[in-house]
């Protein structure tokens, strides 16, 4: 496991090397990522974190283009998306059919924008990546680089962007019925989000 600081050098980890895994910042904690396109990663990241296959796993883009090519959106759960995007507020729409179905259970997907731009440019260069926290299943998510060097876990490296925010994780809501059913609610409060929608 290496440190890195450069988003071009970790996104060449998870390009050029199957099965890569690597812990990178976002908004709120680490995450453990993958490429959505590599069943290995997805399953080396399963056996690291300890976790149910069957729980799927949150997946962050670049942008509303990139959560299009992975999710099915329609007019109004794009528009209530861009009003919260780039944010920490993942969304569970139905996947697509080219995603792993160990990310889409039920065939749906959570797909999030990090408002980050560290994340984003990864994004941006290695595609759609996994975002689990960055910690064993049932222990305290990762908020610095040496919190997951203590923890050691079988990754190829960590994207150093220092301490993160921490706080609440990101509010996970289901837009796959109408009108939106929160699953976890988080950093953006519910109310907040059901004025949006009321506003439409």
């Amino acid at each position: 496991m290496r440190l890195v600081a450069d988003a071009s050098e970790a996104a060449s980890i998870l390009i050029h090397t199957p099965g890569a895994v690597i812990a990178y910042p976002t908004e709120t904690f680490y995450g453990l990522g993958t490429r959505i396109s590599d069943p290995q990663g997805i399953e080396r990241i399963i056996r690291i974190k300890g976790r149910d296959a069957a729980k799927g796993m949150i997946v962050l883009t670049d942008g509303i283009e990139g959560a299009r090519s992975i999710a099915v959106m329609d007019d109004r759960q794009e528009a209530l998306l861009n009003r919260f995007w780039p944010g920490p507020l993942s969304a569970v729409l139905v996947a697509r059919p080219n995603v792993n179905p160990m990310l889409s259970p039920q065939g749906k997907i959570a797909v999030r924008v990090s408002p980050l731009p560290l994340a984003r440019e990864l994004m941006q260069i290695a595609g759609p990546l996994t975002s689990t926290s960055a910690n064993l299943s049932g222990k305290a998510p990762a908020r610095t680089p040496g919190e997951i060097a203590a923890w050691d876990p079988d990754i190829d490296a960590i994207l150093d962007g220092g301490s993160t925010a921490g706080g609440n994780p990101s509010t996970l809501i289901d837009l796959t019925s109408w009108p939106p059913r929160c699953l976890r609610e988080g950093a953006v409060p519910l109310k907040t989000i059901m004025a949006a929608f009321t506003a439409r």
